[in-house]
């Protein structure tokens, strides 16, 4: 499906933009996202939302009815214009595992020496811990700066260690 097509249903639904963000619960500014893109992810949350909204019924569970049967789409009556555009735009398609949540250790190396278990932010390579976006101060007077307040900080630190009591 594509957003022109998604645009198609609302219109034959009679709706603005606004009005199906309200009737759907969300932004008219996500309604205005969806009908733009080039293809449409029928699993996306606002998407599911909008298909309630016009009528269309859970999108995902027909497509994963259809991937699971290999039936060609059922016959829809041609009384509901959204219903139709159903029919035609969501063929059987075969839903494959997602692979997100397969990820491998960070990698680097701890303080103590040994190799960090936690997993590592998909695409980076290492985990939120060690895959900073920072790559640190690069002129010697942001390195100076850093330096500064460093020195700030750890003087902040011992005067409070002297004095437990304040």
């Amino acid at each position: 499906m594509t957003g022109k097509e998604l645009a198609a249903i609302r219109k034959a639904a009679g709706l603005s933009q606004t009005d199906l963000a309200q009737l759907a619960g969300i932004g008219r500014h996500a309604v205005s996202y969806w009908e733009t893109k080039p293809t449409v992810d029928a699993y996306a949350w606002a998407v599911q939302r909008m298909a309630e909204a016009l009528g269309l019924g859970d999108i995902r569970a027909e497509i994963r009815a259809r991937a699971l049967t290999d039936t060609p789409a059922p016959t829809v009556d041609a009384h509901s214009a959204a219903e139709a555009y159903l029919a035609k735009l969501f063929p059987p398609v075969k839903v494959t595992r997602r692979t997100t949540h397969l990820r491998g250790p960070c990698g680097a190396m701890t303080r103590k020496g040994t190799p960090c278990r936690a997993k590592a932010i998909p695409g980076k390579g290492r985990c939120k811990f060690h895959g900073g976006m920072s790559t640190g101060a690069r002129t010697p007077e942001g390195r100076e700066r850093i330096a500064e307040a460093q020195r700030r900080r750890w003087a902040r630190w011992r005067a409070a260690k002297a004095d437990p009591g304040e």
